[in-house]
């Protein structure tokens, strides 16, 4: 009977990457079939937002489904210190999240190695590969 040999890094590199290549390759080509159905559906919302706006209305309802206007709307902080400045002159923190800026913070505490009062840390280790140079 002969004993099966457990893998070395090399093979498990090697299986990896290939393994990696092998769904890239096929995510490549999945997308290049889709193309023409992504496109298709494009073409038509953009044919019905047309129409919508044509009837000056928000939806168009038919026996095989509706087609409707949605209203997304975003907003970006284009100068932040005049948008914190409103926000705390006019006490409205409820127009902040509580968001961090992972990098800011993690230059500061290499830097100073302060505890940041009510933030919780926590690292993850992640196994990466890459291929030879």
């Amino acid at each position: 009977m002969l004993k099966k040999t457990a893998p070395t890094a090399a093979d498990l590199i090697a299986k990896y990457i290939e393994l990696r290549d092998t769904i890239a390759r096929l995510t490549d080509e999945h997308e290049a079939k889709l193309k023409p159905y992504t496109n298709g559906l494009q073409l038509i919302e953009g044919l019905l937002t047309e129409e919508i706006n044509r009837l000056d209305g928000q939806s168009i309802k038919t026996q095989h489904g509706t087609a409707y206007r949605s209203t997304v709307t975003q907003f970006r902080v284009a100068d932040r210190e005049l948008w914190l400045n409103y926000v705390f002159d006019n006490d409205r923190r409820d127009f902040l999240t509580t968001n961090v800026s992972k990098e800011a913070v993690k230059e500061h505490l290499d830097t100073t190695k302060e505890q940041l009062p009510g933030l919780t840390m926590t690292t993850i280790w992640k196994t990466l590969v890459r291929r030879p140079d």
